[in-house]
């Protein structure tokens, strides 16, 4: 199977750590393509950077139909632009941010989301509300680090992670700790090794899913939601 993982933002060094922490990860058999979107900002953290990010992102995504591939991952915590790609797209298109909310809801009472910036709080809560993951959410909390600061240095990113992760056990009742940024990529493991609880990673979280969806050849229904719209239907 062949899956093209899109970073969103322009970042060269976010991109070849999310492309090394999926290759470890992917099947044998899985032929990944991890690539950034030129002409973006090179972090995602407001509305305007969304803005700017999705049409370069949607031409990726055009490509990746015209190219034979099976599927195609959002790697940001914002899905930006995930409702206009499924539309264009007559492939998969999974976005990170949802696909691990729901596996998050299925393993564990109660879920908090880490995110890098504070202000973005009221952001990810709405997130959680568009996403209809509302009902197992237990908390957001803010890093307080930038996008590029959660990348550019990964002692002091993840001491901030386990200390924010476990007022979140011990103050929200979270069991399950969503890592909500893609800058946050490979370090689950070590952090759910300290905590005791469950600690999800959404890039290789959502590649699994989207390996398993492909094996079973499922897509996103075209009827309505997701349905290609032209001029002529106006």
């Amino acid at each position: 199977m062949r899956i093209m993982v899109i970073n969103p933002n322009s970042s060269q060094e976010m991109t070849q750590s999310i492309r090394e922490v999926l290759e470890g990860v992917k099947r044998s058999d899985t032929e990944l393509t991890v690539v950034r979107t030129m002409g973006a900002p090179p972090a995602i953290q407001s509305a305007s950077d969304i803005a700017q990010a999705v049409p370069p992102m949607l031409e990726l995504v055009g490509k990746a139909n015209d190219e034979g591939y099976d599927a195609v991952i959002l790697a940001c915590f914002s899905d930006p632009g995930l409702e206009a790609a499924r539309e264009q797209s007559d492939i998969l298109v999974m976005g990170i941010e949802e696909t691990t909310l729901h596996v998050a809801a299925m393993l564990g009472h109660k879920y908090t989301i880490l995110t890098p910036l504070s202000k973005r709080i009221p952001s990810k809560e709405q997130d959680v509300r568009r996403f209809k993951a509302e009902s197992a959410m237990a908390s957001v909390r803010a890093l307080d680090l930038t996008v590029t600061e959660t990348e550019a240095n990964p002692s002091r990113t993840k001491a901030r992670i386990l200390e924010v992760a476990t007022r979140a056990v011990k103050e929200d009742g979270a069991e399950v700790i969503v890592l909500g940024c893609a800058g946050m990529t490979g370090y689950a493991n070590g952090v759910e090794q300290q905590l005791g609880v469950v600690v999800l990673d959404p890039t290789t979280v959502t590649l699994k899913v989207c390996e398993g969806l492909i094996d079973i050849d499922l897509r996103h229904c075209k009827r309505a939601l997701y349905a290609k719209v032209t001029h002529k239907d106006a």
